[in-house]
């Protein structure tokens, strides 16, 4: 349907019209649908007529006993029924909306994430059955509105301005490998080491290969080469599993792997430092009436993102 032939301005502005004529047709007086309105009789008489001046049609037979809509009336009446209806609708669905969230929610996380927030959507898919959610992997910066995206979480140390931004908990990498890798391979006493290993790197294939660190020694920048990369968190776990070679991953990724020594910290003594570090923030619009869906699950990620650290 072309969108011009409703929004006319005149044909927006005869809206509390046509809801007054429904309203005295139903009930049949101007006396009895001005204390429906709240307004006073002689108001209500004047929307009716005004809507009659704009249609150039009579649309009541007005006598001093009695109000009677005519046959082009009837016919205009039963459209602006159809309004009153359609105006109760919108209301029953914003009760329903309140009572059980509902509608897709697109949630842009950057790809060090994706895979963490990814374990917790089953769980918050069966606590809300009338949501659907779509998980976006990006390190852009999206501006939320222009690209329609209901929640971001960002890794930044300044989260932008205009936008609510909830903290989360600061994102480390830390340099691991199977211990099956290292028996066979030996470990690096220091990071010029790592160019004589096959690492794996996290980051974009068209991206240089190259990891930064610090110590108490001064800092390093080593350039490496691999058999295998990918812009995957979880994929670069997995084949660092594998025993594919050394990766740096992020440490609420790799944490569990660690404990159960299934993975095995290399170069504790250096500390890696990466573009893809710092403070996670989670981030929507501002505003008193954010959507009941996006509340419930800005709420579930703030706290199941928060224990995971």
């Amino acid at each position: 349907m072309d969108y011009r032939g409703y929004l006319q301005k005149t044909h927006v502005e005869m809206l509390p019209c046509m809801a007054a004529f429904a309203v005295v047709v139903e009930t049949g007086s101007f006396v009895d649908a001005s204390a429906r309105l709240g307004l006073t009789a002689s108001a209500v008489s004047k929307q009716v007529s005004k809507l009659e001046n704009a249609l150039s049609i009579r649309l009541l037979e007005r006598s001093t006993r009695q109000l009677k809509v005519n046959a082009e009336g009837a016919q205009i009446y039963s459209h602006c029924k159809e309004l009153l209806e359609s105006s109760a609708n919108v209301f029953r669905l914003k009760e329903r909306f309140l009572e059980s969230p509902q509608g897709l929610i697109r949630i842009a996380v950057p790809r060090s994430l994706h895979a963490i927030c990814h374990q917790l959507i089953p769980d918050f898919l069966e606590r809300y059955p009338g949501v659907n959610v779509q998980l976006i992997s990006s390190e852009r910066s999206l501006d939320l509105i222009a690209e329609g995206i209901d929640i971001g979480i960002r890794i930044t140390n300044a989260p932008p301005l205009g936008l609510v931004a909830r903290k989360l908990f600061p994102v480390d990498f830390i340099v691991c490998a199977a211990r099956s890798y290292l028996d066979k391979h030996g470990r690096p006493a220091h990071p010029s080491a790592l160019a004589e290993h096959s690492c794996i790197p996290f980051s974009d294939i068209n991206e240089s290969q190259t990891w930064k660190f610090l110590s108490a020694q001064g800092s390093c920048e080593i350039s490496f080469s691999g058999r295998y990369v990918s812009d995957s968190a979880e994929a670069v776990l997995n084949a660092t599993l594998s025993g594919l070679g050394i990766s740096c991953l992020p440490v609420r990724l790799a944490g569990e792997a660690i404990a159960a020594n299934d993975l095995e910290e290399v170069l504790p003594e250096w500390k890696y430092v990466g573009a893809l570090q710092g403070m996670a923030w989670i981030l929507h619009q501002p505003g008193r009436h954010v959507s009941q869906k996006v509340k419930v699950m800005v709420d579930y990620l703030v706290c199941a993102l928060r224990k995971t650290g």
